[in-house]
């Protein structure tokens, strides 16, 4: 399809997706649009379900004004997965679709990208990925230029919420960890979080150590819930757990009150939770492997080492013949204790995180990004 006139096409342009939903996929789309915002355009929103808006005041105010109910005839940006597509597009207008360029920027963790849903990107005349790990997932796969456009990180706080506010130990030394059991919690891998905790606690029985685990979804009587929950009473109240569902705003206070974010995922995409940590001055450990190694480093976060094994059945979405991280988990004890003992380490650390994070993920700096590639595609 040909280009239409460069200034008509992005002054109209729509960003489709979930604006209002408190899920990966939502943040995904908001840190984008937040990206265009910051460079000039000011897109429509079209929120593909509705089942959200709403429900966190703070989001109805920043995106609620720009929702819209139909696509642009000019170019559309679909921030959603490819085995949302058939769902999606049924409820659009199939005459606005092949009309307008449509762009679609979805997410994935896995080295390779599913066969099955090769055909499915066909459909749009221009693809994105959030990281380098994830173009070259599509681009192999597709045989198509993909181009990066990294996930602008912005953690500006409605209101700041003390420790008191989730009950969380005023002096305590906090290991955070978030994950969504409804999204493969194999991947989060929370169970070594947990064992690296474990082992803190028995080296340094005395000290002060708090974990605080914020998850979500899955069945009460999912296996893995259980066990994970059962693991978390043997603790004898050392570790916090939050369920309920959280703003926006207090999800980012509860990254700013942890001494330490750790993130033993086998497999990240891009690594939204890591970035947010960095860029809110919290030391993070994380495994050294896949998307987050877009935006960090050994001078900005505590690199655990991993070994790559198979997935195994059932642990991840068309993850038959691929592999992922296995990280080390004495490692990962080791240098969260790290942070506990080198604080004034640990601080500048973070520090150069946060710089690293507003120099080269803030919204203007991404949303040029983005701009050049609407024009040049």
């Amino acid at each position: 399809m040909s280009a239409p006139d460069r200034d008509g096409d992005l002054s109209d342009l729509v960003v489709v997706g979930h604006p209002f939903a408190p899920i990966g996929m939502g943040e995904h789309m908001r840190s984008t649009v937040r990206a265009l915002r910051a460079a000039g355009l000011r897109p429509g929103l079209l929120d593909v379900y509705g089942l959200d808006r709403g429900r966190d005041p703070d989001l109805e105010r920043a995106y609620g004004p720009d929702v819209t109910r139909k696509l642009s005839r000019s170019v559309n940006l679909f921030c959603i997965n490819a085995n949302e597509v058939d769902e999606v597009c049924a409820r659009l207008d199939p005459a606005d679709f092949a009309q307008a360029r449509n762009i679609i920027f979805p997410a994935w963790e896995l080295p390779d990208y599913p066969q099955a849903w090769v055909e499915t990107l066909a459909a749009f005349d221009g693809l994105w990925a959030p990281s380098a790990f994830v173009q070259d997932a599509i681009a192999r796969a597709t045989g198509r230029p993909v181009t990066r456009i990294p996930l602008a990180v912005d953690m500006k706080l409605s209101a700041f919420l003390g420790r008191r506010w989730s009950d969380i130990p005023e002096h305590a030394f906090v290991v955070m960890f978030a994950f969504d059991f409804s999204s493969y919690a194999a991947r989060k891998n929370p169970f070594a979080v947990l064992e690296a905790f474990e082992q803190l606690v028995k080296r340094r029985p005395e000290a002060p150590l708090h974990a605080l685990i914020k998850y979500k979804g899955g069945d009460p009587n999912n296996p893995d819930r259980k066990a994970l929950e059962g693991r978390i009473a043997r603790l004898n109240g050392r570790v916090q757990t939050i369920t309920r569902e959280m703003s926006d705003n207090e999800v980012k206070n509860l990254f700013r009150n942890a001494d330490v974010f750790v993130s033993l995922h086998r497999s990240e995409g891009f690594g939204r939770g890591l970035a947010e940590a960095m860029a809110l001055g919290t030391p993070v450990v994380a495994t050294g492997w896949s998307g987050n190694m877009d935006f960090m480093d050994a001078e900005t976060a505590l690199l655990v080492d991993h070994r790559l094994v198979p997935v195994k059945p059932g642990e991840y979405l068309h993850g038959e013949g691929q592999h992922w991280a296995e990280p080390d988990v004495a490692q990962a004890s080791r240098l969260i204790e790290q942070v506990l003992d080198r604080p004034a380490q640990a601080r500048a650390m973070a520090e150069r995180a946060r710089r690293s994070i507003r120099v080269h993920l803030n919204p203007k700096t991404v949303g040029l990004e983005a701009l050049e590639a609407l024009r040049s595609a």
